[in-house]
């Protein structure tokens, strides 16, 4: 059941997606954006119904170190490296003003 793309579905494609169309191009991406659908279309056609929904292919579990509040311990390289540094704050200049 593969869709066919006409002219005119491709220019509101194009159109949608800011492409410039040319038709130099057009004939090319037509063929190109089919072939993406037949592959789609194929992919419709494999049997799921036995493999178990999964959020990951891969089960994995994300390692995670508990939440404590620690000091850092270059933060004398960091304040020099820093321009302005205060009270272990980077002072960056203004550069949202409420101005209107």
């Amino acid at each position: 059941m593969a869709m066919t793309l006409s002219a005119k579905d491709l220019e509101n494609i194009s159109k949608l997606a800011y492409l410039n169309e040319d038709s130099e191009h057009s004939a090319k991406l037509t063929q190109e954006v089919s072939a993406i659908m037949d592959f789609v279309d194929q992919l419709k056609t494999i049997d799921t119904s036995q493999v178990a929904p999964l959020f990951h292919p891969l089960a994995l579990n994300q390692r995670l170190r508990p939440d404590e509040i620690t000091e850092a311990e270059c933060l004398a390289e960091l304040e020099a490296m820093a321009p302005l540094f205060e009270d272990n704050l980077y002072l960056v200049p203004k550069v949202i003003s409420s101005d209107k």
